[in-house]
């Protein structure tokens, strides 16, 4: 299938995420204090003013060029908002053309905002591009007097798609994890449960985000429910020795560097296995046990997981999420038809039909959950992989927003952020066993309650019956607290008997 779909699909290896973007200009500039490397177009010129960079499309010291520029600045969003707004006090006559705005350029995740003003009676357009990298922004523009002839083409996306940024040295080690495959199996997930079954860690090898795994954790902060925290591990830092790595740099999900929170974290392969070894510094042992990875060898088991990627409001409402679905996309909207409810309303892209272009996937057909083809809903809609996200860009045809707002997947820039799942690491006929345990699973996983107890019986029409409970002690004898029953059939698909909502035990 076409490159963005398989990045959907998470079918990504090792060398293909550290294998850096490769530019076509034969000129390079690297500019070490801003840790930039940049592609100069052929025919431009490039120049370093001070603390700015030009490309010139023609003459030299005027305008059309590119400009880049690096901040010391941690939001690229935050950025532009600040920028904006310092020149609308230097420029009266300034006018923001098109807001704020994620863009995908080469693969890269950047804000846009258009704008212009005047100049000795010509109206400058300028077109912004911001990426952040770590704690630095960099801010990419371009100047053009279209009414004069004076553009660039598309220097400011060739300059800004074959940049490369250098960040830290990369440790110098031989093989790394080309070697480390070469060796061994990596599966794209492992997992460690605790004695009574209970998930506790896992760790995503899938390549969510790029040069790094993901430790998921389940804590609780002494409350009965559990609830997911995640740590990125480093692998581009790692030091990687025959079947294990050391890792050297960990950030919790917020960006924080939490790598002094332990003395060593090393990974060890063992057969199709991995241990995942901690040694914890205790001085920072902050809120106890139940909040945090202490120290311990915890042997973990191969699995498999998926990812799916979503859009959520500004009120922090999840709006919309894709599903990859073999050589399809399917589609969820929470739409509430005007009524303080939401519902979730399920659209397939069709991938056979769709149009590959670069990093992009421009979708032809659009069908409804019970088959209807909506296609002459949009003018367009396009998914765009940047940076381990995907970028769904929807142009609707307004004349069809039958039911309005709430009811209608709207024109818009939507960045979808992954989030990868747990999946079963086995594989052929599923045993009665298998279901239970991934029943409890899939039930812990969205409650944060494992019930310690799964009977799973077959019924006469080829369904299963799965019952989840805990056994409790009450004055001198015991009954039985329910906290599901599921109706699925042999591939883990059906109905939760007590909500009525549908379930996916194992995909």
């Amino acid at each position: 299938m076409k490159r963005v779909l398989s990045a959907l699909c998470m079918l990504l290896v090792f060398s293909m995420l550290l294998t850096p973007l490769c530019c076509a200009a034969d000129n390079y500039d690297t500019l070490a204090d801003w840790d930039i490397k940049v592609a100069v177009p052929d025919g431009a010129t490039a120049v370093l003013k001070g603390n700015e960079y030009y490309i010139y499309a023609r003459t030299v010291g005027s305008i059309p060029y590119v400009m880049l520029r690096a901040y010391r600045y941690d939001s690229a969003e935050g950025f532009i908002e600040e920028f904006i707004a310092a020149l609308q006090k230097e420029r009266a006559d300034l006018e923001v053309t098109s807001e704020i705005e994620p863009v995908a350029v080469g693969g890269k995740l950047c804000y846009e905002i258009d704008y212009n003003y005047s100049v000795s009676g010509n109206r400058i357009e300028v077109r912004l591009l911001a990426i952040t990298v770590g704690e630095r922004t960099y801010m990419f523009l371009s100047k053009e007097v279209p009414a004069r002839g004076l553009t660039v083409g598309t220097m400011l996306e060739d300059v800004v798609a074959g940049c490369e940024f250098l960040g830290a040295p990369k440790n110098e080690r031989e093989g790394g994890l080309d070697e480390l495959e070469e060796q061994i199996s990596v599966y794209p997930a492992y997992l460690y449960c605790q004695k009574d079954g209970m998930p506790k860690y896992w760790i995503d090898f899938s390549g969510t985000i790029a040069d790094a795994a993901v430790l998921h954790c389940y804590f609780r902060s002494g409350d009965p429910t559990f609830y997911e925290k995640n740590f990125l591990l480093y692998l581009d830092t790692a030091e990687f020795s025959r079947g294990r790595i050391e890792i050297c740099d960990i950030m919790d999900s917020r960006g924080r560097d939490v790598t002094d929170w332990f003395e060593s974290m090393t990974l060890v392969f063992k057969g199709k296995k991995l241990e995942l070894q901690v040694k914890r510094n205790e001085s920072t042992l902050a809120g106890g046990a139940e909040d945090n990875i202490l120290t311990g060898k915890y042997p973990m088991n191969p699995m498999n997981c998926a990812a799916l990627y979503k859009y959520y409001q500004d009120d922090g409402l999840l709006k919309y999420w894709l599903v990859p679905n073999g050589d399809d996309v399917e589609l969820h909207a929470m739409f509430r038809s005007g009524s303080p409810e939401y519902y979730e309303k399920v659209f397939l892209l069709d991938g056979k039909t769709a149009e590959e272009d670069g990093y992009s996937i421009r979708i032809k057909k659009v069908y409804t959950e019970d088959g209807t083809d909506v296609s002459n809903w949009f003018r367009s809609l396009t998914l765009t992989e940047v940076e381990g996200a995907v970028m769904m860009n929807v142009r609707r045809d307004e004349k069809t927003l039958a039911g309005g707002a709430e009811d209608n997947i709207l024109s818009g820039v939507y960045l979808l952020e992954p989030a990868t799942y747990l999946l079963p690491g086995f594989e052929g006929k599923i045993s009665l066993a298998d279901l239970g345990r991934w029943a409890q699973i899939y039930y812990f996983i969205r409650s944060g309650y494992y019930p310690p107890k799964a009977d799973v019986k077959k019924n006469g029409d080829g369904t299963f019956s799965i019952h989840l409970y805990e056994v409790v002690r009450q004055d001198g004898g015991t009954h039985t607290a329910t906290s599901a029953w599921y109706t699925v059939d042999r591939y883990g698909v059906g109905v939760n008997d007590l909500t009525g909502e549908k379930v996916d035990l194992l995909h």
